[in-house]
């Protein structure tokens, strides 16, 4: 019974994390390199993200800008950015590339809320998938352990599901007191 329990929290911490950094990247008012950082291009023959070959400064609130350490990749990462389909404005400046935010319209921060709520649904959906997966591995295992250990294992689960449904909750009205601002 504890491996099952053991399991089903390892894998509802990870859904949680997938979670989270699903939405760090959805952008809010302000300008974070979280943004970029995470954006593939392929270099040297590879896929690299931003954040390996360049540095990332935030100058000011609506502004990202990138350094490339190799400057012969300014023009890969400028493609990369437009590729992404981020919704910003990006100007190559020769030596680096600046990303300019424009400012959200109610519109945009209704999608983005949307866009967040998607997601957080669809990891509720995974949580729950976890249960019902940790909730069976349980009823096969009822004639060893015992119906009364079955059931306290199933209210565990639960337990544990509320728990993190309502952490996923926390997250998202935070997010979207960002994007509000």
């Amino acid at each position: 019974m504890e491996e099952i329990l053991k399991s089903a929290k390892e894998k509802f911490a990870k859904a949680i994390e997938f979670f989270e950094n699903e939405i760090r990247s959805v952008r809010t008012g302000r300008a974070n390199a979280i943004l970029v950082e995470d954006i593939r291009l392929d270099i040297y023959g590879q896929s690299m993200r931003v954040k390996e070959v360049a540095s990332i400064t935030v100058p000011d609130a609506m502004s990202i800008v990138i350094n490339p350490w190799d400057r012969n990749n300014v023009k890969n990462i400028e493609d990369a950015l437009r590729a992404a389909n981020l919704g910003v404005g990006v100007v190559n400046m020769g030596e680096n590339i600046r990303v300019t935010l424009p400012e959200l319209s109610a519109e945009r921060r209704e999608e983005l809320k949307k866009t967040i709520s998607k997601k957080a649904e669809e990891t509720k959906v995974a949580l729950r998938n976890i249960r019902r997966e940790a909730i069976d591995q349980g009823k096969k295992l009822k004639d060893s352990l015992g119906e009364d250990i079955v059931e306290r294992l199933e209210k565990e689960i639960q337990k544990l599901l509320d728990e993190k449904t309502k952490e996923i909750d926390v997250i998202v009205e935070k997010k979207e007191k960002e994007i509000s601002l």
